[in-house]
């Protein structure tokens, strides 16, 4: 208890460091920080300097001595034109440095690596040449063998692959993780008897847990080992060697429902890895500032042996997160510590231990903290920097006996584990024929959130976090991020689009770069009570297409997608909260069957079906005039999907199309081919007089019409509507979970008329259909 309290007067927060910019940053803006020191004491920081519209590694050499930094040179070590640079990760290698990264050049990521001494940077090798994404690269250097681990989409899934550098050759690619599931970024250690330890993330029975495996120093693999089994998320292990023993550190997160796209909750775990499990500090979970709000950990041990761990925690709920440093004498953890004032975006730092010292290196930006704050230059302005600090932590207790348990691992449920079984995610769907065509149904997420969104960032996961959900808990054929367009510059946007790329599986989950047109003028007049043209999410075929569109610089959708067509773009624009007050409703005067073919009926906030239906929106309207029954109403042609914005899982796109696709799903929508789900994966074939959904005809009904539905569905169905005009005219209730039915109107309008179908599950979990319109000249 004495040195608890030792610790709690002498390190209380704010206690910020000695800082200094790296140099080498001017007129870049600069991201993902690697922070390592060679055997001859130089230390090297390594990021990614975004300038002029290309990707730069960047690398910094520096000595530390009488607590200043002392910078030797600066050298740019790859990167430029053409080339699109991911995950820069340096490693000690004797008196030099190893630079490990992911390029993509000619559309196909691979690994490199790259020698870097006091002289400056060599030739870079390329351990892989695989028409396959090969991506985040982690290494570890032992007795002149550089081994390298990374994460790779060969084989149609995602897995660990380990190879490495001897002698300047490569060695054979060996397969770690287990085939046919998704296995995430890698973290390498290297015990000193030379066995290699590789530690990811996997995603298996509806959840994500930390597996291990290792290799001898003669090359003999131990089977795959299971580390981790809480009910919630484990993920980003980071392994760390210290003498014979062998650390991990991991984040465990936590989602609310089926809100697959936020986990608000997130802390770090740390533990030893020992033949009888993990192993954490006694009384982790009631002491470790780790166990409250921590993520992206970075651990060093000093030379008594105390543990040290850097990591971020946010400014929430979306203004960014802040540096973070705790220690661990062996009974009790040290205040945290915080080297600066500024904030960044969810960025691993680095750190480094000297004597006394501890030295960082993290991210930093002047992003607006608000979506208050949205205007254009607000973020167009902002600059990205390295940061380079010194922190003292002379005044740690001394080092003890660790006192270690077994691991407690987090309690907590996960209801999106049984929900994604409950919503059928699991079921394949089947294809249908039509007109002499096999139609294959694909479900896809064409609105989320990433942590590049302001609104709620520090909830929202990641862009690689959001597609490895969308891959595994959601199960999805399609995805993308549709962050909005006043928080992006060139290197958001940029990394939006590689992220896009990088986590594209071809036959398996298609990815589009996108972005959200968030018109949210704070101007109204009688034809606008509520604001100006609304949001829109804009859809790119081409995932390098060079910009973005800003709503707040006051173009209307016309002027954009006259631009658009201007640049050749194959785009969609899909409008969103259509009569929501809380944001700015559609503006229905802007109708564009090509352009705009579809819109969402249903999003976390709920439905956008007409004033009063079911599961409505939470800020809607409160009167007929911008829901799509009164769009459709009025002429307009326009078919539906779902999306979940922020909501994760909660509403799917549907989309009938002949293959999987860029071009093909984007063709797929426009000829409105769709239909959305709140979150069930419902399958729905619904045809009016031989019309697939989203067709029209020019000739009237004139006749009994024939509506014919199949409908499978995950659970019990507990009724299938008609709608006609906005008027529901047929209602069926099957008590069983598949139906094939056939509706004859005998009674039709005989001008302009629309049909669709509503199916509603016995749980609340509901389908639309894209209507059929006849009369349509």
């Amino acid at each position: 208890m004495r040195i608890t309290i030792l610790f709690l007067i002498l390190c209380s927060l704010p206690c910020f460091g000695r800082e200094t910019v790296a140099a080498g940053q001017d007129g870049r803006f600069n991201d993902q920080p690697s922070l390592v020191r060679a055997a001859d004491g130089s230390i090297y920081v390594a990021w990614n300097g975004f300038r002029a519209g290309a990707d730069e590694l960047m690398v910094a050499r520096y000595e530390f001595s009488d607590g200043e930094w002392r910078h030797l040179a600066t050298w740019r070590a790859a990167g430029g034109k053409g080339t699109y640079i991911l995950d820069p990760k340096a490693v000690a290698a004797g008196n030099g440095i190893y630079l490990l990264y992911a390029a993509e050049r000619n559309r196909q990521w691979d690994i490199h690596a790259l020698p870097c001494g006091p002289e400056g940077p060599g030739q870079a090798v390329a351990l892989t040449a695989d028409a396959a994404a090969d991506v985040k690269p982690d290494g570890a250097w032992h007795n002149g063998t550089l081994w390298v681990a990374w994460e790779s989409n060969r084989g149609g899934s995602r897995q660990v692959l380990l190879s490495g550098v001897r002698n300047g050759k490569l060695l054979p690619v060996e397969s770690v993780s287990a085939a046919g599931k998704s296995n995430y970024a890698p973290s390498v250690a290297v015990r000193p008897n030379g066995a290699v330890a590789v530690a990811w993330h996997s995603f298996r029975e509806s959840n994500y847990d930390i597996f291990l495996r290792q290799r001898s120093a003669p090359g003999t693999w131990g089977q795959e080992l299971r580390l981790t089994r809480a009910a919630t998320i484990d993920r980003h292990a980071l392994l760390h060697a210290q003498k014979d023993d062998l650390w991990l550190f991991y984040e465990n997160a936590q989602m609310k429902g089926y809100r697959t796209g936020a986990t608000p909750q997130r802390r770090v775990m740390a533990a030893r890895v020992t033949p009888r499990g993990l192993e954490a500090p006694k009384g982790y979970r009631e002491s470790c500032p780790l166990w409250t709000r921590a993520e992206n950990a970075t651990p060093a041990f000093d030379d008594v042996g105390r543990l040290w761990v850097a990591y971020l925690v946010p400014r929430l709920p979306r203004a960014g997160w802040e540096v973070r440093l705790t220690g661990y004498n062996g009974e009790s953890w040290h205040a945290p510590l915080t080297p600066s004032s500024m904030k960044g975006m969810d960025r691993r730092p680095g750190l480094l231990l000297a004597g006394k010292t501890a030295l960082l290196a993290y991210q930093v930006d002047e992003f607006p903290e608000t979506w208050m704050d949205n205007k254009p230059e607000a973020t167009s302005e902002a600059r990205s920097r390295i940061m380079l600090a010194a922190l003292d932590i002379s005044q740690a207790a001394p080092a003890v006996a660790a006192r270690l348990e077994t691991l407690v691992e987090p309690g907590e449920p996960f209801d999106a584990g049984e929900l994604r079984l409950a919503r059928g995610e699991d079921s394949d769907a089947p294809a249908i024929d039509y007109r002499g065509k096999k139609l294959k149904l694909f479900y896809g997420d064409l609105h989320t959130h990433s942590d590049i969104s302001v609104c709620i960032r520090c909830a929202d996961q990641s862009v690689d976090e959001n597609y490895q959900v969308r891959r595994d808990i959601n199960r999805l054929d399609f995805a993308c991020m549709t962050d909005h367009d006043y928080n992006f510059v060139p290197y958001l946007w940029n990394y939006t689009a590689k992220m896009a790329r990088a986590n594209e599986d071809p036959g398996r989950m298609m990815t589009f770069l996108a972005m959200e047109w968030t018109s949210s003028f704070e101007k109204y007049d009688e034809k606008n009570p509520y604001g100006y043209y609304g949001h829109r999410n804009l859809i790119f075929a081409d995932p390098y297409f060079p910009r973005w569109w800003n709503a707040n610089l006051g173009m209307t959708p016309t002027e954009v997608w006259k631009e658009l067509r201007e640049m050749k773009a194959n785009f969609i624009h899909i409008p969103h909260q259509l009569a929501d007050e809380g944001n700015v409703p559609t503006d229905w005067s802007y109708v564009d069957p090509k352009a705009q073919p579809v819109a969402e009926i249903f999003q976390l906030r709920g439905s956008y079906e007409y004033h009063g239906a079911p599961r409505p929106a939470t800020r809607a309207i409160p009167k007929p005039g911008w829901y799509l029954q009164d769009v459709w109403a009025r002429g307009t042609v326009i078919g539906v999907i779902a999306s979940p914005d922020h909501g994760g899982g909660s509403g799917k796109a549907a989309v009938y199309a002949e293959d999987l696709t860029r071009e093909a799903i984007l063709d797929a929508i426009r000829a409105r081919r769709t239909f959305g789900t709140t979150a069930a994966r419902i399958f729905l074939d619904v045809r009016v007089n031989g019309l697939l959904m989203g067709e029209t005809a020019p000739e009237a009904a004139g006749k009994p019409v024939q509506v014919k539905i199949k409908v499978r569905c995950p659970q019990d169905i507990d009724r299938i509507e008609v709608c006609r005009n906005n008027r529901f005219v047929y209602v069926n209730q099957p008590e069983k979970r598949e139906a094939d039915l056939t509706f004859l109107d005998n009674d039709p309008i005989a001008g302009y008329s629309y049909y669709y179908v509503r199916v509603t599950q016995k749980d609340g979990e509901m389908a639309w259909s894209s209507p059929v319109w006849l009369g349509v000249k």
